[in-house]
């Protein structure tokens, strides 16, 4: 992980933590425009990612930001924003009693009680078929990226995934499919906003699991899209939403 930081460290903190094949700094470059707030925002780049190392599991992620959070006694959090893998951190941190979260945004991600490993080998044997293509083809966007995201985002994601690995790719899909379920309680759930695209995948894996573990959040389903389709389309609209909810 590598963390990078921005604004002054006395406004109230934000965490970004980004999906596959987006760094922290691309995150904070999408966010910070429609942020109307001033905040300190700490966006890492994950492993396999940016001017991060490799990705060893979640848990480590965790580990070094937590260091990183402790050491320079940032332990108020405004908000800890996470879509897709960058909730397997984001859910760490929101559960950590080392810390005072007031906010927490999850954007695609698969709340199951029981990991799902065919779901874990279904998406790495994906991913890694795509991965070798873009090592043939070296196109500036992938296709099937461009038709979920547009253009320029798919421009994006696709630069990225050039510098992560075969190995990256295992242990990122494990950190996406194992998540540890216990019932949050009344107040912690009342700081979540989750959401989902209506064809993301995950959704189907964690309708089972949400009403069990958390009874009062009502997810927010984004009709039409797909894996964190919303943010990607509407990332203005998005924003201004997530800043009113934390408001």
């Amino acid at each position: 992980m590598y963390i990078n930081e921005y604004g002054n460290p006395s406004d109230p903190k934000i965490i970004l933590l980004a999906p596959m094949m987006v760094s922290g700094s691309d995150i904070y470059n999408l966010m910070s425009p429609y942020l109307k707030g001033e905040y300190h925002i700490i966006a890492p780049d994950q492993g396999g990612h940016g001017k991060a190392g490799a990705y060893v599991s979640a848990d480590d992620e965790y580990k070094q930001l937590k260091e990183y959070l402790l050491k320079n006694g940032y332990t108020d959090i405004k908000l800890v924003y996470g879509a897709s893998l960058g909730v397997a951190v984001g859910w760490r941190l929101f559960r950590d009693d080392a810390f005072n979260v007031e906010h927490a945004w999850f954007d695609g991600v698969a709340l199951s009680e029981k990991p799902s490993r065919m779901a874990e080998i279904l998406v790495s044997r994906m991913f890694k078929k795509r991965k070798k293509k873009l090592e043939k083809t070296h196109v500036e966007a992938s296709q099937s990226l461009v038709a979920w995201y547009g253009y320029d985002f798919a421009r994006m994601m696709t630069k990225n995934f050039e510098r992560i690995t075969m190995s990256d790719i295992d242990a990122i899909c494990y950190a996406c499919c194992h998540y540890e379920m216990k019932i949050l309680t009344a107040e912690k759930q009342r700081k979540l906003h989750l959401e989902y695209g209506e064809k993301d995948f995950d959704l189907k894996l964690s309708k089972k699991t949400l009403p069990k573990f958390m009874p009062i959040v009502k997810p927010v389903i984004r009709k039409g899209y797909p894996h964190c389709g919303y943010m990607a389309a509407h990332t203005k609209e998005y924003v201004e939403e997530m800043e009113r909810f934390i408001s």
